[in-house]
């Protein structure tokens, strides 16, 4: 709760230790609040389900 107000004024913090590639970009969590997180050619941001879902990405490589 305390970690999602503070991305709310600060951004989300990418946790670097756990990118991984689904195929098409790389994708990680917030590291306060757990936001699946994309990165696009703009930076990272949220992952949006209804802009960036596409049966051409790979599960997470602990999700096979």
């Amino acid at each position: 709760m305390l970690g999602s107000m503070v991305c709310k004024m600060r951004g989300h913090r990418v946790n670097r230790r756990h990118v991984w590639d689904d195929g098409m970009n790389f994708r990680t969590n917030c590291a306060r609040c757990d936001a699946a997180l994309i990165r696009d050619r703009e930076g990272w941001r949220i992952f949006d389900n209804n802009r960036d879902l596409d049966e051409r990405r790979r599960p997470h490589p602990r999700q096979d």
